[in-house]
């Protein structure tokens, strides 16, 4: 009788063991994470923004720190190396949402229009705009917004079909007992298994800054953009744009990682003197390779830079429980997007 009793907690020893190695915390590609556990603040367990942080600054900062389990047995991936030298984008949003789905514009949460309020839905504005570098503003859409960002992609990870892949035994059972016209049961089962499998992800780095425009100034320099670039204007005035004729603020210098020591680098190296005023500018790097190239040697491994994430469907062998399933999760995704 004991020797039957010692066998039963070995195995069951060996069964929780397993299990629990299939819990991460880190970047798994094809793991599944619950969407809602920390919706409206995943920048809590991502680095995507600038943190102001109170204390003595991580020694490494993880990109992504967020629960995920392992479901999928099989499963492969692609994976591409990033580029060696940074790559600077100026882009144009006509209002405060714009660039908040402009920053976001890499990030893909199946269900869901707005993935940025995933991440920011729960901060209040006055905390938005501060880690956009930029002062609040009660009225923001009075104005529009030009984001320079400077990126470097350490990899990009796509995870391959899911067709050969198999589920673990134990989720298996989950989902064969799981009432799926049930819809608190199918919460409770989101609670312990997930809502989306991370389909991709991008880490690296970028450092960025806003730029508030009066809206005068905003479509002038839009008109002078397209036309550089249809064009191929040999010439740049592109400085000329920047200018305080038609800018309301400039936003400080701001880095995805967090990184203080970037931060401060970046506002004394990069300042650039117009008139009567000196104020750091992304811009000098457009000008100066030579700032370009010590920049590019600064920025590390430290930021989130995209995230694709897919509704769980491949746990389901049946077609319609599987767009049931989905359903639950995209109403409750709107649902939630709405009250962020």
């Amino acid at each position: 009788m004991s020797f039957r009793v010692c066998v039963l907690i070995f195995l069951c020893s060996g069964l929780c063991q397993s299990e629990e190695t299939d819990l991460g915390y880190g970047l798994n590609i094809g793991n599944a994470i619950d969407v809602f556990a920390n919706y409206g603040d995943l920048s809590q367990v991502t680095q995507v923004v600038s943190a102001d942080y109170d204390d003595d600054i991580p020694m490494h900062i993880e990109p992504f720190r967020e629960k995920n389990i392992r479901l999928f047995l099989n499963v492969s991936s692609r994976q591409i190396s990033g580029d060696t030298m940074i790559d600077i984008n100026i882009l144009l949003c006509e209002t405060f949402d714009d660039l908040l789905a402009t920053y976001f514009e890499n990030f893909r949460i199946e269900g869901t229009d707005k993935p940025w309020k995933a991440f920011l839905g729960d901060w209040i504005p006055d905390e938005i705009m501060r880690a956009f570098g930029i002062e609040y503003d009660p009225k923001p859409d009075n104005c529009c917004y030009v984001l320079v960002k400077l990126k470097k992609v350490h990899r990009s990870v796509q995870l391959d079909s899911l067709k050969n892949a198999s589920v673990r035994n134990y989720v298996k059972r989950a989902v064969d007992k799981l009432n799926i016209s049930d819809t608190s049961e199918v919460r409770k089962f989101m609670k312990s298994y997930g809502t989306h499998y991370i389909d991709s992800y991008v880490t690296g780095n970028f450092i960025y800054q806003v730029f508030k425009y009066k809206r005068t100034g905003y479509n002038i320099l839009r008109a002078y953009i397209r036309h550089r670039d249809t064009r191929h204007a040999s010439s740049d005035n592109l400085r000329f744009y920047f200018s305080s004729y038609f800018l309301k603020q400039v936003g400080e210098i701001r880095i995805a990682s967090g990184n203080k020591t970037v931060e401060t680098w970046a506002k004394l190296n990069l300042r650039d003197s117009q008139y009567l005023y000196s104020r750091p500018s992304l811009l000098r790097l457009h000008y100066n390779p030579i700032l370009a190239f010590k920049l590019n040697d600064l920025l590390d491994n430290g930021a989130l830079l995209g995230l694709g994430l897919k509704t769980l469907r491949p746990l389901f062998e049946d077609p319609d429980k599987a767009e049931t399933f989905a359903e639950i999760v995209d109403n409750d995704l709107k649902l939630w997007e709405v009250n962020a």
